[in-house]
């Protein structure tokens, strides 16, 4: 083989490890926001669900709640669910059956279904509570829509349903704008993905 076909041979190799080198250089260096350990549960109902690299910080608004006035600073120590709804928003009815049933089926001490209403009325809320049977989600109210405002994010829907997903630092790890059957397989994984203490 002359010196020349060598030197050739030589020149792909060091450009074949260099690409490779280059590859696993970026793939390291992506940033931690794309590797969020989350990304691998959303899928199937929980596709459309956002990982924000920089969540908001935690309304720190007071709504109504069964036993007077609350703040989602009230439930830290657990995993809470946050969903906005209201009876007028035809996503939101059509999710709340799963959310009851989630919080019926799961809901504990380590966990819950925070549901925020935002009807004007309380009292329409609590009655449309009672005309479609459900039973297991507590009755929050905010018809001043406090934790809605500080929830939008610029970029993403800020339509009801929202429904955001606290560790139980109230550290925001998951959202969803749009409804969703959140007592499915898909959601419960990724609920006890938050949950677990390896998550970083």
């Amino acid at each position: 083989m002359s010196n020349f076909r060598k030197y050739a041979l030589l020149m792909l190799l060091v450009m074949g490890v260099g690409g490779f080198l280059y590859v696993i250089t970026q793939s390291l260096s992506t940033p931690k926001a794309a590797r969020n350990p989350l990304a691998t549960y959303l899928v199937g109902e929980m596709k459309e669900v956002v990982l924000l690299g920089a969540p908001p910080a935690q309304p720190d608004v007071t709504f109504e709640g069964p036993d007077g006035q609350a703040s989602l600073k009230d439930f830290r120590g657990k995993t809470v669910l946050l969903n906005l709804w209201a009876s007028w928003c035809a996503p939101c009815v059509e999710e709340l059956p799963s959310l009851d049933r989630l919080q019926g089926e799961i809901g504990n001490d380590d966990f819950m279904v925070l549901a925020l209403n935002m009807d004007r009325s309380k009292a329409d809320a609590e009655a449309f509570l009672n005309e479609t049977n459900i039973k297991n989600i507590a009755l929050y109210h905010d018809n001043r829509f406090a934790v809605a405002k500080n929830l939008t994010v610029p970029g993403l829907p800020s339509g009801l349903p929202i429904t955001v997903l606290y560790d139980k630092n109230g550290v925001e790890r998951a959202r969803l704008s749009g409804g969703a059957n959140w007592n499915g397989g898909d959601a419960r994984a990724l609920i006890a993905a938050v949950q677990s203490p390896s998550l970083p």
